[in-house]
């Protein structure tokens, strides 16, 4: 198990200091306390000793994968943002939703963005013809590339204290 201030294979340092808090060791051994590992242990040693021809075994291994692309040019998304007349917003990303939940969570990174409604949020299907040149939607990192556009702003170079006042000003307006 990684120690705080080791390198993974993907260049990620563990510490608090370098990529956040260093959960794994403490919940490694809250999981091996709740399960009572040790005591298990103890019992599978002792029906071996029992036993010549059926033998038992018990193990917890913890596991990482990096998440990211290794080739740095893949770690990017593309987005394309809609914002209408009647407070709603239109989101085109490059991401390819199977499942994983990727646009419920642009719509939510993207009304807290832009300070509206989850419900005036919408996705539309990926598509080139919106977003060209996608990366893969894999290595655990869509969320991520695509929720990072908006979540920094970098979607769009705009002052978003001035769309959210005209956001208000169409809601106010009853969306004329």
């Amino acid at each position: 198990m990684y120690s705080e201030g080791q390198s993974t294979p993907f260049g990620m340092i563990m510490g608090e200091q370098f990529a956040g808090k260093w959960n794994v060791p403490t919940m490694f051994e809250k999981l091996c306390n709740a399960v009572d590992y040790d005591s298990r242990c103890r019992d599978v040693e002792e029906f071996n000793a029992k036993h010549k021809y059926k033998k038992r075994g018990i193990n917890i291994l913890p596991t990482k994968f990096g998440i990211a692309f290794t080739a740095k040019y893949m770690n990017q998304g593309g987005a394309l943002v809609h914002l209408y007349t009647d407070g709603t917003v239109l989101v085109s990303h490059g991401g390819t939703e199977m499942g994983q939940g990727l646009h419920t969570k642009v719509c939510q990174i993207v009304a807290q963005a832009f300070e509206i409604p989850l419900g005036d949020v919408y996705v539309n299907d990926t598509s080139s013809d919106k977003v060209a040149n996608t990366i893969p939607t894999a290595a655990s990192s869509s969320t991520d590339m695509y929720g990072k556009l908006y979540s920094v702003l970098g979607v769009v170079n705009v002052d978003f204290k001035c769309i959210n006042l005209m956001i208000a000003m169409v809601y106010r307006n009853g969306g004329s």
